[in-house]
């Protein structure tokens, strides 16, 4: 993942290329002088707090903060750290993650970072490293009692790391050097990737021995040549591109040397293959064309996809919805079919109760005087009443932020529709609504 510098290297040399009789012309990037391309730190989607919450947290350079071409600070991201998050949703895991991600970020300054972290020392930005360009870096590291809680309660760290790490040897490659004089640059920046980033590591382990750790290899964002006949077009001198390909090699089998020896040692540490889904896919993968080699939403996806393969070997998704079916509900892992589809109402899922309920392993019972609903679910219980703008959790009455339960006409017979969220929540289970995969996930 290699940074800013790379943009005015490749753009300098982007030649004209024809393909499908479309001109595309050499690009000069105008970015803001500050790196305006910010992005807002993610933060926890839901505020579960119960002791079997599987708490994820995410520390590393700008492709773990998420950015995309043209975000700012208020950019809400949608990066793999995101679709690691679903995964577990996916899996039935009630869920909550943390997003430490800051631009520009080197390996050398994680280590800092996790020195100052583990000893409890207040730190600014330039104390980490020297010349950060992401505005929120000051108030991210003034946090770091929150990050060294978030280590030592977490599940699962994730990251990615490294990239920044490459600036020297993109100088040397833009300034025209020998390769003898690249390699000697290239030498000793593995040598810094790999010391330190162990250490960042081992310190991390120190606070949480129990997390699993998941670190990223590198992506190269440079295209192949272009070829059209007996036409060759280089995007990118191919000396220099197989240098780096080279480079981006040599970075894996460091990251291999650090997980393999902690993996020795009984140490929860893997790596995922990311780098793999970008070869050829570089100009989808990635906003190179707007010169910024950040992945874009597809590229951020297959990233997701890799992370997921690696910690569970799997990546899930939801099935094609049926037609007026506004939203699809997944329950402990396991996605709802049911003979009557969810409806939305003002904005609410509304679910047929039975299915729901069975799904849950609740029981019903339902008192036709009173048009009220009984569930019960091991020692919780939730009194739902046609009509009425409040529910009985325990026998206590809670408001509902949704329209009442409703009896709804289904062909020949009717079904009672329930606030998903107000049953599922007065049964101690974990609601998320993920608006990017039009899903409600239901975790206990």
């Amino acid at each position: 993942m290699l940074y800013s510098k790379f943009r005015k290297v490749f753009f300098r040399v982007l030649a004209p290329v024809i393909i499908s009789s479309v001109m595309v012309t050499a690009l000069t990037p105008i970015l803001p002088a500050n790196l305006s391309a910010s992005v807002q730190a993610a933060s926890n989607s839901d505020n579960a707090s119960a002791a079997n919450t599987y708490h994820i947290l995410a520390v590393g350079d700008s492709v773990t903060a998420g950015y995309e071409h043209g975000f700012t600070e208020s950019s809400i991201p949608y990066g793999f750290v995101e679709h690691v998050y679903e995964q577990a949703l996916f899996h039935g895991l009630r869920s909550e993650y943390t997003n430490f991600g800051v631009l520009g970020l080197r390996t050398s300054g994680l280590k800092r970072w996790m020195d100052a972290v583990v000893n409890g020392t207040a730190v600014k930005s330039k104390d980490i490293q020297s010349n950060l360009r992401d505005p929120r870096a000051d108030r991210i590291f003034a946090d770091s009692k929150r990050l060294r809680s978030a280590i030592s309660r977490s599940d699962l760290i994730v990251m990615t790391i490294g990239g920044n790490d490459m600036y020297a040897v993109l100088e040397k490659v833009e300034e025209g050097a020998d390769q003898a004089e690249a390699t000697a640059v290239l030498n000793k920046a593995l040598d810094v990737y790999e010391t330190e980033l162990e250490a960042a590591l081992r310190l991390m382990i120190s606070l949480q021995p129990k997390a699993k750790i998941i670190v990223a290899d590198q992506y190269l964002p440079i295209p192949k040549p272009v070829r059209i006949g007996a036409l060759v077009f280089p995007l990118y001198p191919e000396a220099d591109r197989l240098f780096l390909q080279d480079s981006v090699k040599k970075l894996r089998e460091r990251l291999n040397n650090v997980a393999g020896r902690l993996t020795k040692e009984g140490k929860q540490v893997k790596i995922a293959n990311a780098a793999a889904a970008f070869i050829d896919n570089e100009l989808s993968y990635t906003s190179i064309a707007d010169g910024d080699i950040h992945p874009s939403k597809a590229g951020y996806a297959a990233m997701g996809r890799a992370f997921a393969k690696t910690i569970w070997g799997d990546y899930r998704v939801v099935k094609p919805k049926k037609d007026g079916e506004p939203v699809s509900v997944v329950l402990n892992g396991k996605e709802m079919n049911s003979l009557y589809k969810s409806l939305l109402v003002q904005n609410r899922t509304f679910v047929p109760l039975r299915s729901i309920a069975e799904a849950m392993g609740a029981a019903i019972a339902w008192k036709a005087a009173s048009q009220t609903a009984t569930v019960k679910l091991e020692n919780g219980t939730v009194d739902i009443t046609v009509g009425a703008g409040m529910i009985r959790v325990n026998g206590d009455p809670k408001p509902l932020d949704a329209p009442p339960a409703f009896v709804h006409p289904a062909g020949k017979a009717s079904t009672l529709y329930v606030p998903l969220a107000a049953l599922s929540e007065g049964l101690q289970f974990q609601v998320v609504f993920r608006e990017t995969l039009k899903t409600v996930f239901i975790n206990k």
